[in-house]
């Protein structure tokens, strides 16, 4: 509508009006919290930044990780507040974006989890990337792929390779 073209704007509100957050479609659309899956890990929950404020997805993710089974689900402290990735944000304001993930990492650390999930593959890899570099063996993994694992088709191990069960 900005640009003036009225059918352009009638096409995007009919898209949006089919597109949803994977936590949202399961929870609400589907009317599904347990989805089958098994993931015998230890794991925090980081809602992001998207997913609280522009999304609102709320406590969706968390009531679908509760029903995982083998998932030991620890609260992580803080959880509310930003990594420090936020798209060019970490590019621009480099040294802010390096203290909030320092937080952000000792949070999740704090936890004793062996895997940090969320539903933003950029806060992930921002995520990941810090824990990697210390070198602490605590794993990012999208919620998508923990809600994917099942114990017959294969759940990722401790390594980060999946293991298939024969």
């Amino acid at each position: 509508r900005r640009a003036g073209d009225e059918r352009l704007a009638e096409r995007a509100e009919a898209v949006a009006g089919r597109t949803y957050e994977l936590s949202e479609f399961l929870v609400d659309v589907l009317g599904v919290t347990d989805v089958g899956a098994y993931y015998p890990h230890r794991v925090t929950y980081h809602p992001t930044c998207h997913s609280l404020r522009m999304l609102r997805v709320g406590d969706r993710p968390l009531r679908l990780l509760r029903e995982v089974r083998g998932l030991d689900l620890v609260e992580l402290p803080q959880a509310e507040q930003c990594c420090g990735f936020g798209g060019t944000f970490a590019v621009k304001n480099a040294d802010t974006s390096t203290a909030m993930l320092a937080d952000k990492l000792r949070h999740v650390l704090s936890t004793g989890a062996d895997v940090c999930t969320a539903g933003d593959a950029s806060c992930l890899m921002h995520i990941g990337g810090g824990l990697s570099r210390l070198r602490t063996g605590v794993r990012t993994v999208h919620l998508a792929e923990i809600l994917a694992a099942t114990e017959s088709s294969g759940t990722t191990g401790r390594t980060g390779r999946t293991v298939v069960r024969a």
